[in-house]
């Protein structure tokens, strides 16, 4: 059975998601502090808010589209946040919300769906009670370390739980049907129309596809990014055309509470105790991180926009149906013809062995996405011109930013296989391409973000000797339409890890790196992206 930890919960939200493998985020376990019985909020002697509506003529079923419980779409309610939430004014708002996510997707509720908020620190100190596995750290670790999206002076397990556990805004929790909403600490409870909307939307898929379908969960990380791009994706769009409908004046919309009600921050500075490969390793999450894991938020609602555009509601109704399984497909709006990839998992010789016991027989796939963010990194970071730096500005509707560039596109499947030998690691990343000129692109642009890091020609394969957190031996040997790459401390590691290759050249493109790391100018709103990247709204399957 493979080991799963990237979505070992599944993630649906407003960033990124993960369901047991390379993206795998902590289970969230333990109670919640409801608005009704936060000693924080009100008791409930405020007036139960009217539902008052135009248009319609008094109640409806619930089956109607746009009426819940007693509220219309349209009904005027009154909640004031600055005090915090009463039950009478968190049953009005919630029931509203829902009337208007009917609308917007064009499904009713069967039921009611409980909302209650939770604090950061008690969110954090649920978090943190979860099970650290040691040797699927060591093993995911590598799986990130061979995108080049982070090196090994990143310590992924950490850097991964202090990035939920500071940024989450609300989940939903299919095991228990319930949304908990996220607030400072110390605050008193309030709700975000767009969170609320957001994960309303995840509890009205789970009603209608039930979210704790393996289909919707996947073996790779990129499985799970890609049907996390259907599952955050719907839920972001929804949420933008609510969003649209409160800033246009056709809806009126419950305000968040002034500044001076959750002054302070929305997170507090958390602990986190992981076991990895490197004690001083930062568990500071780099942007690059954070633009993986927030690939179903940037591209999933552009996916979701096309299939409307194309089919109307009924055409995402059949993508649920067959969800998509590659990034590549939510990138570019078709399934991609991919290609079988084999890896030898016994032929490693003095002492190097694989994780059998994690991944897909210790193999995971990193697809498109990944691969794109690792080498888009590597020029914005450190100056390779691998992917030009503008590469992930997007042009498309409802597309926050854009995962493909020559080097990438064209993928047509890889294998992961991460190698462990007396604390030393390393792995073989095998991907196959639609032609040989596209393997090529790759292979020469893998060499050119090595080379940024000032690699040298040894014995045939590229060595890092810089202390930067990329350091180590890389043979990227490219035949026909597949390209193997291999790593290892060092030269001989390598040849131990793989023998096959011993003997065969790396890729030398001629191109340069470039002198220049980014900074301002065009490229500022790229800095931007930690601002946005922070804003999660995470569903988990418990």
């Amino acid at each position: 059975m493979p080991s799963r930890t990237l979505l070992s919960v599944f993630v649906v939200a407003l960033l990124l998601a993960p369901v047991g493998s390379a993206l795998a985020a902590p289970a969230t376990t333990g109670a919640s502090t409801s608005a009704a019985t936060s000693p924080s909020a009100p008791a409930a002697s405020v007036s139960t808010p009217v539902a008052q509506s135009s248009g319609h003529n008094g109640t409806a079923e619930n089956e109607t589209i746009g009426y819940f419980d007693g509220y219309w779409y349209d009904s005027n309610i009154t909640v004031n946040q600055d005090d915090g939430l009463s039950d009478a004014e968190t049953r009005a708002y919630v029931r509203r919300t829902m009337a208007r996510v009917e609308v917007l997707r064009q499904h009713n509720f069967k039921h009611a769906v409980p909302v209650d908020v939770m604090s950061r620190s008690a969110y954090q100190a649920n978090q943190s009670r979860g099970a650290s596995n040691s040797s699927h750290s060591q093993w995911n670790q590598q799986v990130w370390e061979a995108a080049l999206v982070i090196g090994s002076n990143t310590n992924l397990s950490a850097a991964m739980q202090s990035y939920y556990s500071n940024n989450v805004l609300g989940f939903y929790s299919p095991s228990s049907d319930a949304i908990k909403i996220i607030v400072p600490s110390g605050k008193q409870a309030y709700m975000e129309y767009s969170t609320l909307s957001h994960e309303l939307q995840h509890a009205l898929q789970d009603q209608y596809y039930n979210l704790s379908s393996a289909k919707y969960g996947g073996e790779t990380q990129d499985t799970q990014l890609a049907t996390s791009g259907l599952v955050e994706g719907e839920a972001r769009y929804v949420e933008s055309k609510y969003e649209e409908k409160c800033e246009s004046g056709e809806w009126d919309c419950v305000a968040g509470p002034s500044s001076a009600s959750v002054s302070g921050s929305s997170s507090s500075t958390t602990t986190t105790t992981t076991t990895s490969q490197s004690s001083s390793a930062s568990a500071s999450p780099p942007l690059s991180l954070r633009l993986t894991l927030y690939f179903p938020y940037a591209s999933g609602p552009g996916y979701v926009h096309t299939l409307i555009q194309q089919g109307g509601w009924a055409a995402v109704d059949e993508a649920w149906a067959t969800p998509p399984n590659t990034t590549t497909e939510v990138i570019h709006g078709e399934a991609p013809a991919t290609k079988p990839v084999s890896v030898d998992r016994d032929v490693a010789t003095n002492g190097w062995k694989t994780f059998p016991n994690q991944g897909v027989n210790g193999t995971d796939t990193l697809g498109e996405a990944s691969a794109f963010m690792g080498l888009w990194w590597q020029g914005f970071q450190f100056g390779a011109n691998a992917v030009p730096k503008d590469a992930i500005r997007s042009s498309g509707e409802y597309r926050a930013y854009h995962y493909s560039a020559a080097a990438t596109t064209g993928w047509a499947g890889d294998k992961v296989l991460p190698y462990h030998k007396s604390g030393k690691y390393g792995f073989v990343w095998k991907s196959r391409w639609t032609d040989a000129s596209n393997a090529s692109a790759f292979a020469d642009a893998y060499v050119l973000a090595l080379k940024a890091h000032d690699a040298t020609k040894q014995n045939g394969a590229w060595v890092v000797t810089k202390q930067d957190g990329y350091q180590g031996a890389y043979r990227v040997v490219q035949n026909g339409d597949t390209v193997a790459i291999v790593n290892g401390p060092d030269v001989a590691a390598v040849n131990d890890i793989r023998p096959s290759l011993a003997g065969n050249e790396s890729a030398s493109p001629t191109t340069t790196t470039s002198s220049t790391v980014p900074g301002f100018g065009a490229l500022a709103g790229l800095v931007a992206l930690a601002a946005l990247v922070v804003a999660l709204r995470i569903t988990r399957r418990r």
